[in-house]
C-alpha cells in the first residue's frame, strides 16, 4: 500500500487487520505511531543526510554549501561517520546485554535455579569443545565452565582478538579482517574505545570511524549474535519446525491474554510452563469468567516461541505482529497484560492501554516507561514466581476487560510455518547442505536472499518488504527472513506452502518436492546470526569465502541500532546489503562512496540503498547472477 501523508482515514499498513484496527482507533480518539508520523512530517534534510552535530557547546552545527565544516572544522564525512558509529555503538551495546542475560541465565540453570533445563547437551558440548573446554566434564559443570569463558571472551580487553571469531569466521574472511585490521577483542572494551573515538575532536578520520564500525559489527556478529543464540538454544531448544497462526485474529475472546513483546524470551517460556502446568492458575482464571489462559507472541519475543513450538508447550496462542502493531494489538480490547522485555515497546502503547484495561509490565530492568509502574525484572532465579505473578496480574486485568471501551478483534490470521534453523534445515535436507547445494548449482534455486530486520513508517508498514520478497520469489530466489520483517511474510501468508504459487516455476517445484514455503523463517533479529552461520557453512562446503556465493541481503526497513550493527555486519562478512531507508549518510560524499563502492574491494560487501523494491530485486539478481557466473555454475 503506498505511503498516505495527507488526512487521510487509513494508515500505511500493508495488512488488512491494522487497517481495520487503525479505523477503530480513530473512532476511540487514539493517536497511534501512523499519525504521529504523519504530525513530525516534512522531517529535518540534516538529520536525514546525517550532516547534523550536536555534541559540544558549540553546536549544532550542520553542514551546508554556506558552511562546508562545523565550527571546530569537521567536515560532513566525518560527522556522518561519528553518528554512524555512535548508532553501531548502541547496537552493540544491546546485544552485550541480551549475552550477559543469557550467560546469567546458564549459570543458574546449571545450577537448578531455574525452571529451565539443559535442553540441548550435544550443542553445550560442541561448543565447549571449540572454545578449548574439556568436553566430557558433567553438563552442570561444563554449562559454568562455558559461562565464565563467554563472560572473559566479553570483557577481555581489545588487543586479544575475539576466540569465537577465530575459530568460527570463514578463513578467507579472517585474513581479509586481520589485512584491515578489524579483528574485535571483547565487546566491551571494543565499545570502551569506539566512544571514546566517536566524542568531540578525538577521531576525526572518517575512514578510520568506519572501520571502526566493522570492527565492532564483527564482535556484534560473534558476541552478539552468535554466541547469543548458542546460549538460548542450549537452554530452550534448537529450533523445531512446527505450525501455528499469525495475525490479530488469532487473539481468543474467551481466555485471559498475555502477550510476550520485545526480544528476550525467558520470561516468556516459564510463563507457558505455567499455563501448561498450574492447574491452580487456570481455575483462578475459569473463575474469572475465561475459559483459561493464552499467552501470544509480539516482535522478536514471539519470534523466539515460533523458533521453538515443538517445545512451547500448552497455552501459546499465535503471534501477533511486529512493532508497529503495539499500539493495535492493545486497541484490540482484548489484551489483559503486556510483558515488555528489551528494546521496541514504545511509549504509545501507554497511550493505547490508558483507554482500555490492559496492564503493562516491565520484565527488564534496563527498560522503564513514563506511566508504567508495574515492573517485575527478569531474574533467572526467581522466573517461576515471577511467571505466575504475572498470570495473576493478567487474570485481575481480565476482570475489567470491557468496561472501559469495547472488544474488536478484527478477523484476519493466517497460517504460519515456523521453526527454521541450520539443524531443522539440515534434517529436511536429509541431513547434508548438498542437496541444497545441488539445486543452487543447477539453478532451480537462483540463490538465496536474507531479507531481515524491522519495519518502520517511512517505508509503509511492511510495504517495502513484501513488496521485494515477492519480486525475489518471482526470479526463483529463495527467501529467508528473520525479525520484524518474518511478522509481516507470515501475516500475509508467505510462510506457508500456498506461498508457493507465488515463486517461480524452478524455485516452486523445488520447495513443493521438500515440503516447504519458499519464504524461511529463520527467527527473531537475533537469529540474523543463525543466516550467518548457514552462509559460513555453505562456503566451507564449497570451499569459497562468503562474498563468492550467489546470497544478498536486505533490511528494507530498518529501523534502530541493533539493525545498523546487523547491516555494517554483513557489509564485513562480504555480501550485498540493500537497505532501506537510505541511511543517514547521503550528505557525506566519501562515506556514500566507501559504503556503496570502494567497500567491495575491502571486504567483498557493499551497500545498496536502491529504494524501489522492483529495482532492488534487479540489483540483487543481477548480483547473484554475477557471483553464480564467477563460480561457473
Amino acid at each position: 500500500m503506498p505511503n498516505c501523508y495527507g488526512d487521510c482515514t487509513t494508515c500505511t499498513s500493508s495488512h488488512a487487520s491494522i487497517q481495520e484496527m487503525y479505523l477503530q482507533t480513530k473512532e476511540l480518539g487514539i493517536e497511534t505511531t501512523f499519525d504521529r508520523y504523519r504530525n513530525q512530517l516534512p522531517q529535518c534534510g540534516f538529520g536525514t543526510e546525517g550532516v547534523c552535530c550536536q555534541l559540544c557547546s558549540h553546536g549544532p552545527c550542520r553542514i551546508t554549501p554556506k558552511a562546508p565544516r562545523a565550527i571546530c572544522g569537521a567536515t560532513a564525512d566525518t560527522i556522518a561517520a561519528r553518528n554512524l558509529l555512535r548508532l553501531e555503538a548502541h547496537g552493540l551495546s544491546a546485544y552485550c546485554h541480551q549475552l550477559e542475560e543469557a550467560i546469567h541465565t546458564l549459570k543458574a540453570t546449571a545450577q537448578g535455579k531455574t525452571p529451565y533445563a539443559i535442553r540441548e547437551e550435544g550443542k553445550l558440548r560442541e561448543i565447549a569443545g571449540l572454545v578449548g573446554l574439556d568436553d566430557s566434564k558433567e553438563k552442570n559443570a561444563l554449562a559454568l565452565d562455558l559461562a565464565e569463558v563467554l563472560t572473559h571472551e566479553l570483557r577481555k580487553g581489545t588487543e586479544e582478538p575475539l576466540a569465537l571469531v577465530e575459530l568460527l569466521a570463514p578463513k578467507a574472511r579472517l585474513q581479509k579482517w586481520s589485512g584491515l585490521g578489524i579483528i574485535p577483542g571483547g565487546p566491551l572494551s571494543e565499545l570502551r574505545d569506539a566512544l571514546t573515538m566517536a566524542m568531540s575532536n578525538i577521531n576525526t578520520d572518517p575512514v578510520s570511524l568506519l572501520l571502526t564500525a566493522m570492527r565492532l559489527s564483527i564482535a556484534t556478529g560473534y558476541m552478539g549474535l552468535v554466541a547469543t543464540i548458542t546460549l538460548q538454544d542450549i537452554i530452550l531448544g534448537n529450533p523445531q519446525i512446527g505450525k501455528t497462526r499469525a495475525d490479530l485474529g488469532v487473539l481468543d475472546l474467551e481466555t485471559v491474554n498475555i502477550v510476550a513483546h520485545g526480544h528476550v524470551p525467558y520470561v516468556a517460556v516459564a510463563v507457558l510452563q505455567e499455563i501448561a502446568g498450574n492447574e491452580t492458575l487456570l481455575e483462578k482464571a475459569r473463575k474469572a469468567g475465561a475459559s483459561g489462559i493464552k499467552l501470544y507472541g509480539s516482535m522478536d519475543t514471539g519470534q523466539e516461541l515460533l523458533q521453538r513450538l515443538g517445545t512451547a508447550g500448552q497455552g501459546f496462542g499465535g503471534q501477533l505482529g511486529n512493532w508497529l502493531t503495539q499500539e493495535l494489538m492493545v486497541a484490540t480490547g482484548a489484551v489483559d497484560l503486556v510483558m515488555m522485555d528489551l528494546n521496541c515497546s514504545i511509549p504509545g502503547m501507554k497511550l493505547a492501554a490508558d483507554k482500555f484495561h490492559t496492564r503493562l509490565v516491565s520484565v527488564s530492568h534496563v527498560l522503564r516507561m513514563e506511566g508504567v509502574t508495574d515492573n517485575l525484572d527478569y531474574k533467572p532465579e526467581k522466573v517461576k514466581e515471577q511467571a505466575v505473578q504475572l498470570i495473576e496480574m493478567a487474570i485481575e486485568a481480565y476482570q475489567n476487560r470491557g468496561k472501559v471501551n469495547p472488544v474488536h478483534i478484527p478477523p484476519h490470521q493466517s497460517e504460519v510455518i515456523a521453526g527454521v534453523g541450520v539443524e531443522s534445515l539440515l534434517n529436511i535436507l536429509g541431513g547434508s547442505l548438498n542437496p541444497l547445494l545441488e539445486v543452487i548449482k543447477s539453478g532451480q534455486i537462483k540463490g538465496i536472499a536474507a531479507v531481515v530486520g524491522c519495519t518502520n513508517n517511512r517505508n509503509g508498514h511492511d510495504s517495502a518488504s513484501l513488496t521485494l520478497i515477492k519480486e525475489l520469489l518471482k526470479r526463483d530466489i529463495l527467501v529467508i527472513t528473520a525479525g520484524c520483517v518474518s511478522s509481516g511474510a507470515q501475516i500475509e501468508g508467505l510462510q506457508t506452502l500456498e506461498a508457493n504459487s507465488l515463486a517461480g516455476d524452478k524455485l516452486q517445484s523445488i520447495c513443493t518436492a521438500l515440503g516447504i514455503p519458499p519464504v524461511l523463517n529463520f527467527g527473531s533479529c537475533i537469529d540474523i546470526g543463525r543466516i550467518g552461520i548457514a552462509v559460513t557453512a555453505i562456503a566451507n562446503t564449497l570451499g569459497v569465502d562468503t562474498s563468492d556465493l550467489p546470497v544478498a541481503a536486505s533490511a528494507p526497513e530498518y529501523l534502530e541500532q541493533k539493525a545498523v550493527a546487523d547491516g555494517i555486519f554483513a557489509v564485513a562478512f562480504g555480501l550485498l546489503t540493500h537497505l532501506g531507508p537510505v541511511p543517514p549518510v547521503a550528505g557525506a560524499p566519501l562515506v556514500t562512496k566507501i559504503l556503496t563502492c570502494d567497500a567491495e574491494d575491502l571486504t567483498g560487501g557493499k551497500v545498496s540503498v536502491e529504494q524501489d523494491m522492483v529495482k532492488a530485486a534487479d540489483i540483487i539478481e543481477a548480483h547473484i547472477q554475477a557471483k553464480r557466473e564467477k563460480l561457473g555454475i
